[in-house]
């Protein structure tokens, strides 16, 4: 605890992660595909947009809350869905949530979860989002739309730019892949008794590890399992965003979606929200960075459909550069993963907590009370040669 009081900020964070988890492990968090072009260009593209700050205006009062399909939170960030969170912390999910939960901010839970969505529910209410990729067994997406609707979730996100698994080439250089630990990752896991005795330890005392909570029966084994279900749509089309539109009556998000052009299409099928997002640089390498994708999508369908984004915001005042060109919120995904690794529920909160500080105190140096005062006139863009 007295280490996360002492994290300034989320290289801090990732910092502490680091020394705990193995080496794998953190590298999944961490990592990106290929040669990692679209990983820093995600945090280098925020960086070169500059702020233009403004002078003179009563900041006293400062408003940094705002509202996602009718449900208010405190402030325009969520927690990004992200894999095999609960391998980072004993019952992960479960303090990702209670986390955001606390804060007021979205937490977006993806269909490999350990923890039960209907027990996330319990703790976040309208603030739990299910995410899905598309199976190639559309059996397993009906699946998976039917323990939603049961678990009453509101918000579904459908991740539209992983058709396929990307190359993670650092995975097979650790030997820690999902379902999978060879000799090497074995090593690394010995090197790290803190994060064993924490974390898996926990699991064997009460029962063994945990399963998929709601996979279907059968495919619900992490270690040994099949993985059938791991299988992605690549012949999912916008037609099956159709059906989905008339199969789905709550909210329904498209996430990784870069281009006016398929921003357009999403909005024609009727979605109500788009995510602009290449997957944290884990998906295609060398793709338009998410930040550098955001104007042309916003003004392609903004404000009829919602649009968010992700991937590489390690700062407030990055934040407030997405809410500046018209996003309405951000998602974050390393970012509170480094917190939960460093310190279980606690890191989170401290990773939340360091997001609000940093806006709310980035909202007064620019000149802008709240956030619907902040526009592209508070931004130097660069241009780019045509």
């Amino acid at each position: 605890m007295a280490k996360l009081s002492r994290a300034c900020n989320i290289d801090d964070l990732a910092a502490l992660a680091r020394k705990r988890l193995p080496k794998g492990l953190y590298d999944y968090i961490e990592r990106g595909a290929e040669d990692e072009v679209t990983l820093r260009e995600n945090a280098e593209s925020i960086k070169r947009v500059l702020i233009r700050p403004r002078a003179g205006v009563d900041v006293s009062q400062r408003d940094m809350t705002t509202s996602l399909f009718g449900v208010k939170q405190s402030m325009p960030v969520g927690i990004a869905v992200t894999g095999l969170a609960s391998l980072l912390s004993y019952e992960g999910e479960t303090s990702l949530a209670r986390a955001a939960a606390a804060v007021g901010v979205p937490f977006m839970i993806g269909s490999s979860n350990f923890t039960a969505q209907a027990d996330l529910k319990a703790v976040c209410g309208d603030l739990l989002w299910r995410q899905i990729y598309p199976p190639k067994n559309r059996d397993l997406l009906r699946h998976h739309l039917a323990k939603a609707k049961e678990a009453g979730i509101n918000v579904l996100v459908v991740t539209m730019d992983l058709p396929v698994n990307a190359n993670r080439e650092y995975m097979h250089h650790n030997g820690f892949m999902p379902g999978a630990f060879t000799r090497r990752a074995l090593g690394q896991v010995l090197a790290a008794p803190r994060w064993m005795f924490d974390t898996l330890v926990p699991y064997y005392r009460r029962g063994g590890f945990p399963e998929f909570a709601d996979m279907p029966e059968g495919e619900r084994r992490f270690l040994g399992g099949t993985f059938s279900w791991s299988a992605m749509a690549d012949d999912f089309t916008w037609d099956d965003v159709k059906a989905l539109r008339r199969a789905w009556s709550g909210v329904l998000v498209l996430k990784g979606l870069s281009t006016a052009e398929d921003a357009k299409t999403a909005a024609a099928c009727g979605i109500d929200g788009i995510i602009v997002s290449n997957h944290g640089g884990r998906g295609l390498d060398g793709c338009v960075p998410s930040f550098a994708a955001l104007p042309e999508v916003i003004d392609a369908v903004a404000p009829k459909v919602t649009v968010m984004v992700d991937g590489g915001f390690r700062r407030g005042a990055d934040v407030l550069k997405a809410i500046a060109m018209g996003a309405s919120a951000v998602f974050v995904g390393r970012a509170t993963l480094y917190g939960l690794a460093a310190g279980g529920e606690p890191g989170v909160a401290r990773a939340l907590t360091i997001f609000r500080e940093e806006i709310d105190r980035a909202l007064a140096l620019i000149g802008s009370p709240t956030l619907a005062e902040l526009d592209r006139d508070q931004l130097q863009i660069p241009s780019y040669p045509s």
